[in-house]
């Protein structure tokens, strides 16, 4: 119900939204919802960028309404007009006068002197954490109950050393001179005693969602697999009892979860899978099905799930983030960002579940000891082999996230080389294989507005990042393995062979079809040559420098930032963007698409 932004436009000082109810639930009007709660909390709270010097790293919450004026109820359809009254980042506070109006302009709702209030500290407050305050992963910021190896680790990580404290420790242990150094807040007895203390014995000493609607929906565990890996569930989501049919995600699953499941499923069932396998099995019944298989214990499972155990196609690198039987239209292949995973891309691919499959490409060694690819010419080919195994022949639609958008454009490249109609090519902001460094007048005007800025105590500033800076790359290590296949992501590792493989990447022309989606443009520095560099240091360009390859490309602007564009809330935007793109690309040949990805099947 807070997934209503469509569209936004900022200016000085002031912005302007359109924000929609999603269909689905646009019966909550009927229901007698005046003033819907998701519509105006967004309405009024959007455009907290406005504050001058207002980042991304600072929460800021709603304190006060001065004044509001409410002459209609909210509509499916509302527009934002949001004024900045005052407030500076540096004072905490900010004022808005907000005016809501329908599709035609007619005003609704007056708000004047909205307040917001930035908490002391945002997300960096150096008081003392509690336990109930610590998250493991963005996507677990929510109302979720923490399983009791979560409340654990909550604890542990609350009686942590805190950011201030972090460099003087740092310092003091390399000035030991030792090649192996612990640091703890907490005694290393305890500590060990702690970690060792067994997760599933006894009752549950932390908070867990006791789950009440047993309807007809729930299915107990059948057999020792499904047991097994329901205990898994209850203990790691917080859930309990877990019905084999329940959803991973719908439960609350995300990625740092899935990573500790699959750790725990291989410990457990010596089987490895990697962790995307819950696009295809997101519930116990599946995933137990793929267990038997593996370990040759089909008959272990009970009659009912025989269809279950059915083997799944496997793929290296394809992932379906969606769970569409819409096999009749050509699949959307969205390649993953930098990184190489995927997961972050399942909202952006759930809009479409009703008209088209979504494929994700993740990295090869993600997880596990396969080496990453080095060159973007070869992991474009190993993709397409598997893309052109789920779709033999084009129309293609592509998309790549990020600096996955490199790889995509070089698979586009290839399969135009071999004949093929590339429909759609999406890069989602995508920068170029290599970004022009900032030269060395650029970089002291940039000190020169923060030392207009700050005053004299940037210099201080600047010179404790640049030690801490220094600090992190001498100790930074050589070579960040996993702790064993399967129990994390080889971030490190994917991270240096994606640098590897774009820094010799040579762009060549294309004259094809080419939309860029990227958020509002950062004009955060001013310098040389009228030119602007963002808060990230980098430079800004409208179209983030892709036309003079790509005369033809199309630039779109969706809500976010480089991160959250493909999050909730502002993917609904991008998805709609990018719906329409496709549906506009491959209008004029539509009975070819359907009977080419039909004979595909």
């Amino acid at each position: 119900r807070w997934h209503v932004l469509r569209e936004t436009k900022m200016g000085a000082g002031e912005g302007l939204a359109s924000l929609a109810l999603p269909e689905d639930v646009q019966g909550d009007l009927d229901a007698g919802h005046l003033l819907h709660a998701g519509l105006m909390d967004l309405a009024t709270g959007w455009a907290i960028a406005l504050v001058p010097g207002y980042g991304a790293q600072n929460l800021w919450v709603p304190v006060s309404y001065g004044r509001v004026a409410v002459y209609a109820p909210l509509p499916a359809q509302v527009k934002s007009w949001v004024r900045l009254s005052e407030g500076q980042a540096s004072d905490g506070f900010a004022r808005f006068d907000v005016t809501i109006c329908d599709e035609d302009g007619k005003v609704l709702v007056e708000v004047n002197d909205f307040e917001m209030k930035r908490l002391e500290g945002g997300f960096a407050a150096a008081a003392p954490l509690d336990a109930r305050e610590v998250l493991f992963d963005q996507d677990a910021a929510d109302e979720r109950p923490t399983s009791p190896a979560e409340e654990r680790l909550a604890y542990l990580v609350s009686q942590g050393i805190r950011a201030a404290e972090g460099p003087q420790a740092l310092r003091r242990a390399m000035a030991l001179g030792r090649s192996q150094v612990l640091v703890s807040s907490v005694p290393l007895d305890q500590l060990i005693a702690q970690a060792d203390q067994p997760t599933h014995d006894g009752p549950k000493q932390g908070q867990t969602f006791e789950r009440t609607d047993l309807d007809d929906s729930f299915v107990a565990p059948r057999n020792g697999i499904e047991e097994r890996l329901a205990q898994m569930w209850e203990n790691l989501l917080g859930v309990s009892p877990v019905g084999v049919e329940d959803s991973f995600f719908d439960l609350g699953g995300h990625s740092l979860i899935a990573v500790r499941l699959f750790a725990s499923v291989k410990r457990e069932f010596k089987v490895e899978f990697p962790i995307s396998v819950l696009f295809e099995a997101p519930t116990i019944a599946k995933c137990a099905a793929l267990i038997a298989a593996e370990t040759g214990e089909v008959a272990a499972l009970g009659a009912a799930d025989i269809t279950d155990a059915t083997p799944v196609k496997k793929f290296d690198y394809l992932v379906p983030l969606n769970q569409s039987s819409q096999n009749a239209a050509a699949p959307l292949f969205i390649i993953a960002g930098m990184f190489g995973n995927v997961l972050n891309l399942r909202h952006l691919a759930m809009p479409f579940s009703k008209e088209r499959r979504v494929f994700g490409v993740q990295a090869r060694g993600l997880i596990g000891d396969m080496a990453p690819h080095t060159d973007v010419k070869e992991a474009a080919a190993d993709y397409l082999a598997e893309i052109r195994a789920v779709q033999p022949e084009g129309p293609y639609v592509l998309s790549g996230y990020s600096g996955g958008g490199i790889t995509a454009y070089e698979m586009a490249q290839q399969l135009r080389d071999m004949g093929h109609e590339v429909a759609v090519l999406a890069l989602l902001d995508t920068p170029l294989p290599v970004r022009p460094s900032l030269t060395r007048k650029d970089k002291a005007l940039i000190k020169l507005h923060e030392l207009r800025r700050k005053g004299p105590g940037f210099l201080v500033e600047w010179a404790r990042n640049r030690i801490a800076w220094e600090l992190r790359d001498r100790s930074a290590p050589q070579d960040q393995a996993t702790h064993g296949p399967g129990a994390e992501f080889n971030n490190h590792k994917i991270e240096q062979a994606f640098l590897t493989a774009v820094g010799q990447y040579k762009t060549r022309t294309w004259d094809g079809p080419l939309t860029l989606f990227r958020p509002p443009l950062d004009h955060h520095y001013q310098v040389s040559q009228g030119g602007w560099v963002s808060a990230e240091r980098e430079y800004v360009f409208e179209d983030n420098e892709w036309r003079q390859y790509a005369p033809h490309m199309d630039v779109i602007e969706v809500p976010g930032d480089h991160v959250s564009m493909v999050l909730a809330p502002s993917v609904t935007v991008l998805a709609q963007e990018l719906r329409e793109v496709i549906a506009t690309a491959l209008a004029a040949d539509a009975p070819s698409d359907i009977g080419r990805a039909t004979a595909a099947q």
